[in-house]
């Protein structure tokens, strides 16, 4: 079959000999019709030190994916062949105290396709039939491809309360730009967001004129002089701090910037993952302790309640496939992937198939 493979740090092949995979029992194949590229594969392909200590190469990369099901191992009743679905990527391990306590996307010993195991850049996949997900028929493949990163999004701004609450977003890059979109589908009475790059400040600017979000949502560049400013201008409109904080940039800044500009009592999400394993938390007692505020720590789609929210979502009128920017071959990988890691595109999608007509 065809895939790409990550046949040692950074580096990668386009294959068209790679095994069909079989699955055994319990396992369900799939036959991909589509899979998204995620900043974790682009990561994964500048060699990070954090995923590359965690590969098991060579392996099939991607997991973000929508197919049908193709065939079923022993003892499994479904879903049937013909089925469209989409899966969780994290496979959990059923005994460690965070899958004891059913927070199975906590996993002490998770294993993940696309990392661990094979993953999703191919024609076909294996899966645990427990992991596998039936999607409504009325979902374009586009949008069942980009499940899993929306569900990291609405995890995060779904976190907590917010309808009618001032939000504030920090970092506006593919996973920012979906959970923006939640929060403006959920019904947040405020919402401002930051960011410190050009192109995704474009993006978002261009985000609220086709949506007419003047009057709820304001866009501030924090770089340089304007991270002051931006400060300043946040603290007033919201009375003295946003009630929900979601920080997806994973820069030190952006981390300080959530709980500095968090009210008091307020809640502060944190997706974002730091290059460096430390974070300095400045102004620690002013802006943590004596606010009393809550620090929420989130990990991939909460397993299956996230699933379930996608499906409500889409179900009320969400509209998914709108967040794809770019569509392209499984041949033309290299190409997508550039265009995506650059910022050219905001979501891409890859049919291993060929582009649908």
């Amino acid at each position: 079959m065809k895939g790409i493979e990550v046949y040692e740090t950074g580096k990668f092949r386009y294959r068209e000999d790679l095994p069909t995979p079989e699955p055994g029992p319990g396992q369900i194949r799939i036959h991909i019709q589509a899979a998204g590229i995620c900043g974790t594969d682009v990561h994964i392909l500048k060699g990070d030190p954090s995923l590359d200590a965690m590969m098991n190469y060579p392996v099939v990369l991607g997991h973000e994916f929508c197919g049908v099901v193709d065939k079923l191992g022993e003892g499994v009743e479904g879903p049937a062949v013909g089925s469209y679905v989409s899966a969780e990527m994290h496979e959990w391990c059923d005994r460690c105290p965070a899958c004891l306590a059913g927070k199975y996307h906590a996993c002490q010993f998770t294993e993940i396709h696309g990392l661990t195991k094979d993953g999703c850049f191919a024609e076909f996949i294996v899966l645990p039939a427990r992991n596998v997900v039936e999607l409504p028929r009325d979902l374009p493949i586009k949008g069942g491809a980009i499940l899993d990163p929306l569900g990291n999004a609405v995890h995060t701004a779904l976190k907590c309360e917010v309808k009618d609450r001032n939000v504030l977003l920090i970092g506006y890059g593919p996973i920012g730009a979906m959970a923006a979109e939640v929060l403006n589908f959920e019904g947040a009475k405020r919402i401002w967001i930051t960011d410190v790059n050009a192109k995704a400040l474009a993006r978002a600017r261009t985000w609220i004129e086709t949506q007419s979000l003047e009057d709820r949502v304001v866009i501030l560049d924090v770089s340089g002089n304007g991270h002051g400013k931006a400060h300043d201008l946040i603290l007033e409109e919201s009375g003295g701090g946003a009630d929900v904080v979601l920080e997806f940039s994973g820069h030190p800044a952006g981390i300080n910037d959530a709980f500095s500009l968090v009210r008091a009592a307020g809640d502060v999400v944190l997706l974002g993952l730091p290059k460096d394993s430390d974070v300095t938390i400045q102004d620690f007692g002013k802006n943590v302790i004596f606010k009393g505020v809550t620090a929420h720590a989130i990990i991939g789609r909460e397993i299956f309640a996230t699933w379930d929210k996608l499906q409500d979502l889409h179900k009320r009128g969400f509209d998914i496939a709108r967040m794809v920017t770019g569509e392209y071959a499984l041949e033309d990988f290299e190409t997508a992937l550039h265009l995506f890691a650059n910022g050219e595109e905001q979501k891409v999608v890859l049919y291993p198939a060929g582009l649908p007509t």
